[in-house]
């Protein structure tokens, strides 16, 4: 990838800008009909007829020809403010209800708009003054079944089968549901039955989802030759702040309504002493051990715990003292329970990295990869995106429970970032089962917790730019009560109050 790439994917005022130019494309490519997209795939924005028609090869070259078009040309981006009802009566007219249900549900008397000769947008961020200025990054479409991809890599372009298959799904919900757009989302009555029973489908949807996993592993097992063949590890991953913790222990819930028991195997003690960490023994500086890298990681003994309890063996799980860089000795006596039924549940950053488990068999291994990959329009152009919702998610639960500022949530968030495309997203595709833990009503009660929170950070500090960000994207929307949360739902893990709370 060359440095202008580079800088492609981590500018985002340039990739902000590359959605508008697609959005402002299809109007011009399919005059009549509305695209919905912004939803970021491998390198590339998803876009798609709002009413899920599949694209054409020719209507995938009709889109790219008109931003191009649109680029060769330089096409200005000019800010426009505008009369509310002005701003309403366009985006009516050309049946853009995304842009017009969120105006209609965040009234303003004036309504800041991008202007692309002609075609109106909301400005909803900071963007780059002309088209022009995505020409170095040649940005091309790829058509898939899902939709329409504009691609800002070079080919060859794969895109993630999981991430399309897990928008496709829940797009496909939020169709039912009448929330696809956040100003939908905003326009549920917060009184009466409408706002608990959209809380309440969106919680069933998770629900149905564990027991449809459970039935899976119960399938499996039944069709197992004998009990040495059937599923006996659970591996589950998933970037931070994606439910890993709830999910786990309800999962085990679900199992036990078939006999099974699930029991989890701490991973996080499986690191290598120091004397054996592979940056350690270069200069013998500790400053250079990565712990989020599986080279840190002791794989080969994992491996051999897990043969040896799937064998009825008990193992020595190990002790690691992260004052001194070495394992507390003995360790921990473990073996799963003589039930012939017992299941152990693998979560971590790795349990999905092949080499963690290179030593099982295959056909005992059930993989699960587990993240909130909303669907949620903001506009025609504009996505909720997952890294922002895992971002609230974990700057509420830092605050409650480990009294930490938003400041400081915001100051580790990149380095977070770079563990998770490095350790994480590589192994996403090719899993038994991807768990979307993403629930469209949580932002709205997750800015009555991260707003506060956001508003504190000062403008000396280095973070203060993402928080004025997050609170301008959190002014879009209609806060809500917990009130209606179950003690049971996966957004408990960082709100409190919760069933399963472990904090």
């Amino acid at each position: 990838m060359s440095s202008t790439q580079r800088d492609n994917e981590h500018d985002p005022s340039f990739r902000r800008t590359l959605r508008v130019v697609a959005s402002v494309a299809a109007q011009r490519a399919f005059p009549g009909r509305v695209m919905y997209g912004g939803h970021p795939i491998d390198g590339a924005y998803l876009f798609a007829f709002r009413e899920g028609d599949a694209p054409t090869e020719a209507e995938g070259k009709l889109l790219e020809a008109a931003m191009l078009e649109l680029i060769e040309a330089d096409a200005e981006l000019t800010l426009r403010a505008l009369p509310y009802a002005d701003a309403i009566a366009y985006f009516v007219a050309h049946d853009m209800d995304a842009s017009a249900s969120l105006l209609r549900s965040r009234v303003r008397g004036t309504v800041q708009c991008v202007d692309v000769r002609g075609m109106l947008r909301l400005s909803l961020f900071p963007l780059l003054a002309s088209a022009g200025l995505l020409a170095a990054a040649r940005p091309w479409v790829h058509v898939a079944r899902e939709g329409l991809l504009v691609v800002y890599h070079p080919a060859p372009f794969v895109p993630s089968p999981t991430l399309l298959a897990s928008f496709t799904d829940h797009r496909a919900w939020g169709r039912v549901h009448g929330a696809q757009t956040l100003g939908a989302l905003n326009a549920l009555k917060g009184v009466g039955r409408e706002v608990v029973d959209f809380n309440l489908h969106a919680e069933f949807r998770q629900e149905a989802k564990l027991a449809a996993i459970a039935e899976a592993i119960r399938a499996r097992n039944e069709a197992a030759e004998s009990a040495s063949h059937a599923v006996g590890v659970i591996c589950i991953a998933g970037p931070t702040s994606s439910g890993k913790t709830t999910f786990a222990t309800k999962l085990a819930m679900y199992l036990s309504n078939f006999g099974y028991h699930a029991v989890a195997l701490s991973v996080d003690h499986y690191y290598l002493p120091l004397d054996r960490q592979p940056q350690y023994q270069l200069r013998s500086d500790r400053s250079d051990v990565d712990y989020d890298s599986i080279d840190a990681m002791d794989v080969v003994l994992v491996n051999e715990h897990v043969n040896a309890l799937l064998a009825g063996e008990e193992v020595m799980t190990p002790v690691y003292n992260m004052k001194t860089g070495y394992r507390d000795e003995p360790g921990k006596a473990f073996k799963l329970p003589p039930t012939g039924k017992a299941i152990l549940v693998l979560e971590g950053i790795h349990s999905l990295n092949p080499a963690y488990t290179s030593m099982v068999s295959a056909e005992r291994l059930f993989r699960i990869y587990i993240s909130p990959l909303s669907a949620l329009q903001l506009d025609e152009a504009n996505t909720m995106r997952t890294t922002d919702h895992r971002l609230l998610r974990r700057m509420c639960r830092d605050f409650l429970f480990r009294g930490y500022p938003a400041s400081r949530t915001l100051a580790v968030w990149d380095k977070v970032r770079v563990g998770e495309h490095r350790w994480i997203f590589p192994h996403q595709d090719g899993v038994d089962f991807v768990m979307n833990s993403a629930m469209e009503y949580e932002l709205r009660v997750l800015k009555v917790y991260a707003e506060p929170l956001l508003s504190a950070v000062e403008p000396h500090e280095p973070t203060f730019g993402k928080a004025r960000e997050l609170l301008e994207l959190l002014a879009l929307v209609n806060a809500a009560s917990s009130s209606t949360v179950p003690s049971t739902s996966l957004l408990r893990e960082f709100i409190g109050d919760g069933a399963f709370d472990c904090h």
